[in-house]
C-alpha cells in the first residue's frame, strides 16, 4: 500500500511539474486595431506555417499592449510568432518583395533586417512558468 501511495504522488509530482505557462506580452500595437493572430510553435513543428502550430488564437488588437496566456506546456523549446490583422484578412498582407506591410513580431524579437528568423532565431526555453514580451514591428 505504500508504494502504490508513494507512486500516486511521484506521478502527481511529476504531472503537475509537466503543466507550465506561456504568457505572451505583446506591445507596440498599431492603432489602427483589427486582429491579433498568436501562434505558438514546439520544436519540430512546421514553424512559420499557422496550420501546424501547437496553438494560435485570435484576438481583438484593442489598446497599446495585449497579453495572451498559453496552457498546459511541458518543458521544451518554443517559439511564438503575432501578426496584427489590420484589414481582416486572416493574412499577413506583404508587397511585391515579400516584406510585410502588417506588424508582426517574433519571440525573443530578433532582427528581421535580412528575413524572417528560422525557429532557432526566434526559440527560447520553457523549463518554468515563463513571461515574453514581442515588440511588433
Amino acid at each position: 500500500m505504500r508504494v502504490l501511495i508513494f507512486f500516486l504522488a511521484l506521478v502527481i509530482h511529476i504531472s503537475a511539474k509537466a503543466q507550465l505557462s506561456l504568457e505572451v506580452e505583446v506591445s507596440k500595437i498599431d492603432d489602427a486595431g483589427g486582429q491579433l493572430e498568436i501562434c505558438l510553435y514546439k520544436e519540430g513543428m512546421g514553424f512559420m506555417n499557422s496550420s501546424k502550430a501547437l496553438e494560435c488564437t485570435w484576438l481583438e488588437a484593442i489598446g497599446n499592449t495585449h497579453s495572451y496566456t498559453f496552457q498546459s506546456l511541458k518543458p521544451g523549446k518554443y517559439a511564438v510568432i503575432v501578426i496584427q490583422d489590420l484589414n481582416g484578412n486572416k493574412n499577413l498582407d506583404t508587397n511585391i518583395f515579400g516584406i510585410p506591410k502588417e506588424p508582426y513580431g517574433f519571440s525573443t524579437n530578433p532582427s528581421t533586417t535580412f528575413g524572417p528568423p528560422n525557429f532557432d532565431g526566434a526559440s527560447f526555453l520553457i523549463k518554468s512558468n515563463k513571461k515574453i514580451t514581442i515588440e511588433l514591428k
